[in-house]
């Protein structure tokens, strides 16, 4: 496996594995994100009413098949860009999960935020079952919880921090 920014060429692959981890999706406004990282002239109105300042997503390519097996990504908040970056979009097509992929597009994704002399990396998640391992695989790395509300699939949403200066990474 290697890692490289989404491409155009690499989009179609990229939206096909987020809607099967994260199915419906690509009618939400969070759906527009990949495309939105790849064409920001396009998607302006899109950056200003989400705001996000900045967005970058990378996949993970299986060197056989040369086909995208992982997604993570990087966004700013307008109101918290000073101290963190967010996670956006991070999985794994199931089949290649339980390899360590997803250890190392974290660990690619925390390095970055790292690079960007960020305080914090952010992300959300589910309470769903779904959503379990990679809670697990977070909460492992050493993210913590600062929050939770509900949302309309009936199930909370789950805020989680990774304080960027406390990281060892763990080999």
């Amino acid at each position: 496996m290697y890692i490289e920014s989404l491409s155009i060429a690499t989009l179609e692959q990229a939206i096909h594995l987020r809607e099967e981890v994260f199915p419906g999706v690509s009618n939400s406004s969070d759906g527009q994100s990949l495309a939105a990282s790849l064409y920001r002239d396009k998607y302006a109105q899109w950056f200003s009413d989400s705001g996000i300042t900045q967005l970058k997503y990378w996949v993970a390519i299986d060197e056989k098949s040369f086909q995208v097996i992982g997604l993570t990504g990087l966004y700013c908040k307008s109101e918290d860009e000073q101290e963190a970056d967010w996670l956006g979009w991070f999985c794994v097509a199931s089949q290649f999960r339980g390899k360590g992929i997803g250890k190392e597009l974290l660990d690619f994704t925390i390095d970055l935020a790292q690079a960007k002399a960020k305080r914090y990396l952010r992300l959300y998640t589910w309470e769903h079952s779904s959503s379990y391992v990679a809670r697990m695989l977070y909460l492992k790395r050493g993210f913590y919880q600062i929050g939770e509300s509900p949302n309309n699939s009936g199930f909370k949403t789950i805020y989680l921090e990774l304080q960027l200066d406390s990281i060892i990474h763990s080999g």
